[in-house]
């Protein structure tokens, strides 16, 4: 009798125990502390236009990108100008994507107080690396929290991470040992040529640094909020004591699953799960081994 009521117990918790819980939010922009410069009065003004005039609001986060961008070419350890651009270029990319601006399949031409820009992406030979396959949101956006997403590791250094989301379901996922819809954390980063703005997005997991007005930056990086999200929205723990119960009506979630592209310069680390858990369970492992 005992035994029943403490394993009836021990389900009843754990199904009421949530794994993560992702939360969109509005990103607070917080300027250096007296008065307020030429970059954070552009980022502060385009805060609040670029909603209801999305073109206005993405050249004003244009031009604070680029002022930034100047400011550490000249001093690389500014912080505030780092801050700035990062921020600017995070909103660059929410802008884009909330107004439904399309930079990916041709340039836009952006007003701005200080001139009109050309917002365009970075070419890029692989067609499933298109811009154009993904919704992004920048990793600011998120509040995160769960068992399993107790910790948040982040690297410092330039660029917006941000959470890529493949915009359809892949039809030969479990061929490729992917996911049907793709989650996955990149950094964007914004290089301006004249008035030419290209947005790249570079891959966190593959590359510490970044190179920017000829210069070598620390590339910035969110590892914990797509993997929080890739969680919230795919709930793997529905399927874990169902799986136990009955193997074989769940034989086809059965599946290998590489978390990034393979690269044949790194090894190849393969974990199991045990009975009644999923791949969930290495969530804080992989979090703390990415920020490390």
């Amino acid at each position: 009798m005992n035994r029943t009521f403490v394993l009836l117990a021990s389900l009843i918790l754990i199904g009421c125990t949530s794994y993560s819980e992702v939360k969109e939010i509005k990103p607070v922009y917080l300027p250096v502390a007296g008065p307020v410069g030429t970059v954070q009065g552009e980022i502060m003004k385009s805060m609040k236009t670029s909603s209801h005039d999305p073109l206005s609001g993405l050249g004003g986060f244009l031009v604070a990108a680029e002022a930034s961008s100047r400011q550490l070419a000249v001093n690389p350890k500014d912080a505030q100008a780092e801050s700035d651009y990062n921020f600017a270029v995070a909103r660059i990319v929410s802008t884009v994507q909330n107004a439904k601006l399309d930079p990916w399949n041709q340039p836009l031409r952006v007003p701005s107080a200080s001139g009109e820009f050309i917002l365009t992406k970075r070419p890029n030979l692989n067609p499933n690396h298109n811009p154009a396959l993904f919704d992004f949101t920048p990793a600011d956006q998120f509040d995160v929290s769960g068992s399993y997403v107790t910790k948040r590791s982040i690297r410092p250094g330039i660029g917006a991470p941000i959470v890529a989301v493949g915009k359809r379901e892949r039809q030969d996922a479990k061929k490729d040992f992917a996911m049907k819809r793709i989650y996955y954390g990149v950094t964007a980063v914004a290089r301006f040529k004249g008035k030419t703005c290209e947005l790249a997005f570079e891959d966190p997991l593959a590359a510490e640094t970044v190179s920017m007005n000829g210069k070598i930056y620390p590339l910035a990086a969110d590892f914990t909020v797509p993997l929080a999200v890739m969680l919230a929205k795919n709930d793997p723990k529905k399927l874990e004591l169902a799986r136990l119960l009955n193997p074989g009506q769940h034989t086809d979630t059965a599946q290998i699953i590489a978390l990034q592209p393979y690269d044949p310069n790194k090894r190849v680390i393969l974990v199991i799960h045990g009975l009644m858990d999923s791949q969930a369970t290495w969530t804080p492992m992989i979090n703390t081994l990415r920020g490390d």
